[in-house]
């Protein structure tokens, strides 16, 4: 019997070869998307479930509640993760976590990798596995450091890594450690990447700033004890507040605090390690918002929703078309269930056509996303079970639905007057219409989602930022203990060179270089009993000149005034206000609790964004150190040839650091890299909107095909009576444009209102501009109206003798 179902259905498929192509061609369309982006999804959700404690894990931040708003912020000071251990609040392990250094060798094999300075409860917290050496506390000895695989691979080849040495390049000295465990390599859906632990007593700064809670540089994890919950862990952390900050609720409404509903100013708090990849303020490493995650959720039910509407509505329409050869089996004998498994198997076969090809376009379509580093994917995830029972459930559903309808509407018509032919296909068109409504609201609102988040990002990415970004180039520093030597030698070396304007450099990047890597120090004190808490970077000289940055008063920091080096600070007007009123140039701001001798003001700058748009400028202090250490360099070109210039530069870099690799970056791109989120969103909708509206296109191209089959006779009519060929092209155009300027009146409120959400996560907007609204309506309507005036118009230009002849 299925072997006669199957004939009959390859039949039918060759016979209608248009609406074949259609379906299967929609429908595999919509399968690759959809499983692409519902890959996508999950495996943003699946993010640091594999760790054992993750419902014990937390991330420890503070908030500072402020007239203007709750600030958070999760970098600590060392005492913090100190003073948590040894006192009894329902936390039993507890680790800092401090990006610290890039360089490890073994003999005269180096390589350049992130360091990580932790404590020795890291392992008992997280659940990376060690594949070799010592299982328990492999960080127990300050001289131990353990490596995941593919570090060890590197250095040490086929030979067992365990008890041997290595050297780690921590604040200019090289530190000699042994080789105590080697982990395996954290998987795609890990938030902590972290090649090489050691443990954080290596830290140079470890003596002087072990006391110093307001010099904040890491963050700080907890495990907490079992039965403990996290509002349990929080009031014992008001008390521990309450102890070692000792905040003096009058001082601090002075610095513009306000209480919160629970009276504290401020405080601490914990984020759990199941939200720590979605919480895009305070979370850690490539965070990302669980919005962003719904609407691709939504956009992939969306796709496949209207595909699968497209086949069922076709397929039901054509179904109505067979009739007689339906009432012909009914009268041979054909049981009910022989009819409706006809129609079944060869929707069934279409859909599994569409689905192989779907599968194949997915597992091309991985390599190639993940090569771009568009989605971080691996095929693994293909052989889900729950993305198969899924899959299959979609597949088996849309079989039924397609097939079930039609049956059961023919099913109870008498065979004579299906013979006959006395019933219609659909006899209002409200199913059909509904179904090109709600296929164009989709449509609508992806278009105008796409043109708000190009715009968007544009806005972002165009707006200033308080400083020039063009025509500099950021070059990351390998050996960063000697960096403020090689930007010297470097300023010299290009002195005659008159492509090159000026040389400055500092110890975080502008954007997101090369190297990937981003850090923030701050630094908190008090001074005429204030509580100040500032940004700090350490620069070099002609940094304010070579990123165009006017004093409002004082100077740069110049070769002419060697006291720089000592004190010299450079202040924003955020700054200068937590200080006070008064004249602040040239004066010496003590900063004793922090851990430094002062600070002289040599200058006050306009704010301007050391980090991206998504959060708003603070009080930043811009200091020139006698520390050598140097992060980044930056060069400032004017130059017709980029190209050009950036190799001439990687020539003259090579000659001060021959074993380091060049990095360097125009800033414009590194700009570019803080905002690749908000790029690939609107690409993302971009896809999506051309997605919707191409399936759309082929459901009214099938639909119209079927439609105008319907009335060959009333149109053969209408032209021998006289009608023009414009009065029948119009006519039937009609009858699809009307659910289009509906869908219109629907969509367009339904996009400004969501749209306007999103737009409320970003510090600094864009007014939505209103002509997006109706230019994505007339968009919609001329598709609509190119996609079935061709058909009409062959229709209305065909000889009615032909359409007639059967009378």
């Amino acid at each position: 019997m299925i072997r006669n179902y199957l004939k009959i259905a390859w039949r039918n498929m060759l016979k209608h070869r248009a609406h074949t192509f259609i379906n299967i061609l929609g429908m595999a369309i919509a399968f690759i998307c959809s499983m692409l982006l519902l890959a996508a999804v999950y495996h943003e959700f699946s993010f640091d479930k594999f760790h054992r404690y993750k419902d014990r894990v937390f991330k420890l931040y503070e908030f500072h509640n402020l007239v203007k708003g709750t600030e958070l912020g999760a970098t600590m000071g060392y005492p913090v993760a100190t003073y948590l251990k040894k006192e009894n609040i329902g936390i039993d392990k507890v680790t800092r976590i401090k990006n610290s250094g890039r360089e490890i060798r073994n003999g005269a094999k180096s390589l350049e990798q992130g360091i990580n300075l932790v404590d020795p409860d890291f392992f008992d917290i997280f659940s990376f596995r060690i594949i070799h050496g010592q299982t328990r506390s492999p960080l127990d000895n300050i001289d131990a450091i353990v490596l995941n695989q593919t570090t060890a691979t590197s250095l040490f080849g086929q030979q067992d890594p365990i008890g041997k040495p290595v050297e780690i390049k921590i604040g200019g000295d090289w530190k000699r450690l042994i080789v105590s465990a080697v982990m395996e390599d954290a998987p795609q859906n890990s938030t902590f990447k972290l090649p090489i632990l050691a443990r954080t007593e290596l830290d140079p700064n470890w003596a002087r700033t072990k006391e110093e809670w307001y010099e904040q540089h890491h963050n700080v994890y907890v495990r907490l004890a079992p039965h403990v919950s996290q509002a349990q862990a929080e009031k014992q952390l008001h008390l521990f507040v309450q102890k070692y900050l000792h905040p003096d609720g009058e001082s601090l409404k002075r610095d513009g605090f306000k209480a919160d509903a629970n009276g504290d100013y401020l405080g601490m708090r914990l984020l759990s390690l199941n939200k720590l990849h979605f919480n895009t303020e305070i979370g850690s490493g490539d965070t990302v918002s669980k919005t962003y995650l719904y609407i691709l959720l939504l956009v992939s039910i969306v796709i496949l929703f209207i595909a699968c509407f497209n086949f069922i509505n076709i397929q039901i329409s054509l179904s109505f078309t067979r009739s007689k050869e339906l009432g012909v089996r009914k009268c041979l004998g054909a049981a009910a269930r022989q009819v409706w498994g006809q129609l079944f198997w060869e929707n069934f076969i279409q859909i599994g056509l569409s689905l192989f090809i779907g599968l194949l376009g997915v597992a091309a379509l991985i390599k190639i996303l993940t090569l771009y580093n568009f989605f971080k994917l691996d095929h693994a995830v293909l052989y889900n079970p729950q993305m198969a029972i899924s899959v299959c459930a979609i597949w088996i559903l849309i079989s039924f639905l397609s097939s079930g309808y039609p049956f059961f509407i023919l099913n109870k018509l008498k065979t004579t007057d299906i013979f006959k032919g006395k019933f219609s296909i659909i006899k209002s068109g409200i199913g059909r219409n509904i179904l090109i409504t709600l296929q164009f609201i989709t449509a609508i609102i992806l278009i105008c989602a796409t043109a708000i988040c190009y715009l968007q990002f544009q806005h972002l990415r165009t707006a200033s930022l308080g400083y020039n970004t063009a025509s500099i180039v950021s070059i990351p520093v390998k050996d960063v203990t000697h960096g403020r030597d090689i930007s010297a030698k470097l300023r010299t070396r290009l002195a005659s060179n008159p492509s090159v304007l000026s040389v400055t450099g500092a110890d975080v990047n502008l954007g997101v270089g090369k190297d990937g890597s981003t850090s923030k120090s701050q630094v908190g004190f008090s001074h005429e009993g204030k509580n100040i808490k500032t940004t700090y970077i350490s620069a070099d000289y002609d940094f304010l000149t070579t990123l165009s940055i006017k004093p409002l008063e004082g100077r740069d920091f110049s070769v002419a005034f060697s006291a720089d080096t000592s004190a010299a600070v450079i202040i924003t007007e955020s700054m200068a206000k937590q200080l006070g009123s008064g004249q602040l140039l040239g004066r010496n701001i003590n900063t004793d609790s922090a851990g430094r001798n002062g600070w002289h003001i040599i200058g006050i700058i306009p704010d301007f964004h050391l980090y991206s748009m998504h959060n708003p400028t603070e009080p930043l202090t811009i200091a020139i150190e006698g520390d050598p250490s140097l992060d980044y360099i930056f060069v400032k070109v004017n130059t017709q040839n980029p190209v050009a210039t950036m190799d001439m530069l990687k020539k003259t870099y090579a000659s001060l650091e021959p074993n380091a690799e060049f990095k360097g970056s125009y800033i414009d791109e590194n700009i570019d890299r803080w905002y690749k989120k908000e790029k690939r969103l609107a690409t993302l909708f971009s896809v999506s909107a051309g997605i919707a509206i191409l399936l759309s296109c082929m459901g009214l191209f099938g639909l119209a095909l079927i439609i105008i089959h319907q009335k060959v006779k009333e149109i053969g009519i209408r032209k021998v009576l006289g009608a023009s060929v414009a009065h029948i092209t119009a006519k039937v155009i009609r009858e699809f444009v009307k659910p289009v300027i509906i869908a219109f009146l629907i969509a367009a409120p339904i996009a400004w209102w969501t749209m306007n959400l999103w737009l409320d996560d970003f510090v600094y907007r864009m007014d939505m501009p209103v002509w997006i609204f109706p230019l994505a309506g007339v968009a919609a309507l001329l598709i609509a109206i190119l996609t079935v005036g061709v058909q009409s118009l062959r229709a209305a230009k065909a000889n009615p003798v032909d359409s007639l002849r059967s009378e």
